[in-house]
């Protein structure tokens, strides 16, 4: 089990980004902004398998969701939720800025693992792991209304 538990942890996870609404990563002050993890194509995401070889045995590894942490870059977060948020007008991932500014957010995932070996059952691995995505800047804007004659 000690060298699945190795093998696991050299996983290259897919790192989890943000897709953000409104676009362009600008928003307004109490504007609900909508954010939505989407995943590259680089690592292993959720029910991706990696197969390798030990002892002379195929051994298949995946990992598993366990849960996503979203951060808004003003001290509000999201999260442990298993939510991956989502577009407007339906994702349930939002949050809306008091004071203009640009923040810094991002989202985390916590990983399970799971394996089974020469196409066995699939048993889990001990542990987690906790891979934070690439950051992004939100600009945070005020807005003024005024007439024009």
């Amino acid at each position: 089990m000690a060298m699945i538990v190795k093998e696991w942890k050299q996983t290259p996870f897919a790192k989890p980004g943000l897709s953000i609404q409104p676009v362009n990563n600008r928003t307004l002050v109490t504007l609900p902004t909508y954010f939505s993890l989407v995943w590259p194509q680089a690592g292993y995401q959720p029910g991706e398998v990696r197969a390798t070889t030990l002892l002379g045995h195929r051994v298949e590894i995946r990992p598993t969701f366990k849960a996503n942490n979203f951060r808004f870059g003003d001290g509000a977060a999201s999260g442990p939720t298993q939510s991956f948020g989502g577009a407007y007008p339906s994702g349930d991932i939002t949050h809306a800025y008091d004071d203009p500014g640009t923040f810094t957010v991002g989202v985390s995932t916590t990983y399970g693992g799971q394996f089974r070996v020469d196409g066995g059952d699939w048993a889990d691995i001990p542990g987690t792991a906790t891979i934070a995505g690439p950051t992004q800047q939100v600009q945070v804007l005020t807005s003024t209304n005024r007439l024009v004659r």
